[in-house]
């Protein structure tokens, strides 16, 4: 069976079924183009019956042969796996490629976070501009990214139905694989979006952010506010995206005491392992509470 038009039948599936979002799909056709890249150059069919476990260990030493590290390399192959499992669970092929075949570790960078200072610092630096209405907006965009952990594209996706600020809670509609999720909000996070809806210019949508002209904010828009605000903050020198700002909402969310459960649904992760590693990044942080220990001083 040729396999790219059974590829575009499990694209389809993941989009409609899965409700995997753009940037996902786009990165599993990415790591399809790549896998055929191999095909092509390996002079291999490009059948999915033809497809078998000595292809797969010939496609990792070709990626390993274009420099790509053991974490990519491991994350294309579950790419592909996922595929090889679509075509058997709809019987379009009998045998799975993967079976016996060892993946590279995947080496997880610990995340790295802003201080509670720090953190300070970036939303008071919001106010800096002098458009008002540009300045409530940055503030409140980041108080949600701070004080909720959203992802980008949860948070570009936010209406302003999907804000209750009477009962202080936040609402996630199709996140993440398609999960929804509730929210808690804290005051400051009330407030600065109290603060942008009064000066919120009227528009024919009803998407939460906009940008200067109007139309909803997009990924360049996001990125400018947190640009701005690390400039004025004196940040420079981190490396600081809007990815860090997640990671400081879970690492700092731990320092205060929450939960590993609790932290996984706030994020809208599946698996609790994908949390802990917050864990590992705040063990300075825990190391008072250890030090606590009523038995230390025997």
């Amino acid at each position: 069976m040729e396999i790219t038009s059974l590829y575009e039948e499990f694209v389809s599936y993941l989009d409609l079924e899965r409700g995997y979002s753009p940037l996902t799909i786009s990165a599993y056709r990415s790591d399809f183009r790549l896998f055929t890249r191999f095909l092509d150059d390996a002079d291999l069919e490009a059948s999915a019956d033809a497809v078998d476990r000595q292809s797969i260990r010939q496609y990792i030493a070709w990626m390993r042969g274009e420099g790509l590290q053991p974490t990519s390399i491991a994350r294309r192959l579950n790419s592909l796996r996922s595929f090889w499992k679509y075509l058997r669970d709809n019987s379009y092929v009998e045998r799975d490629p993967f079976l016996r075949i060892s993946f590279p570790k995947r080496q997880r960078k610990l995340p790295n976070y802003l201080s509670q200072r720090e953190c300070a610092a970036l939303l008071a630096a919001t106010g800096q501009q002098r458009s008002a209405a540009q300045a409530f907006r940055d503030r409140a965009v980041l108080s949600v990214l701070v004080f909720t952990g959203l992802r980008r594209a949860e948070l570009l996706d936010l209406r302003v139905s999907s804000v209750d600020l009477d009962r202080a809670t936040l609402r996630v509609e199709e996140g993440k694989g398609g999960k929804s999720r509730v929210i808690p909000l804290n005051d400051q996070a009330i407030e600065a979006i109290e603060d942008w809806l009064e000066l919120r210019p009227e528009v024919d949508h009803d998407y939460l952010f906009t940008s200067r002209t109007s139309v909803p904010l997009g990924v360049k828009g996001l990125m400018g506010a947190l640009k701005r605000a690390v400039k004025r903050a004196g940040l420079q020198g981190k490396d600081i995206t809007l990815h860090t700002l997640r990671h400081t909402f879970a690492c700092l969310m731990l320092q205060g005491g929450c939960d590993l459960f609790s932290l996984s649904q706030l994020l809208g992760h599946t698996r609790l392992d994908t949390t802990a590693i917050y864990l590992h990044a705040t063990v300075d942080g825990l190391r008072g509470a250890v030090d606590k220990h009523p038995l230390n001083d025997i």
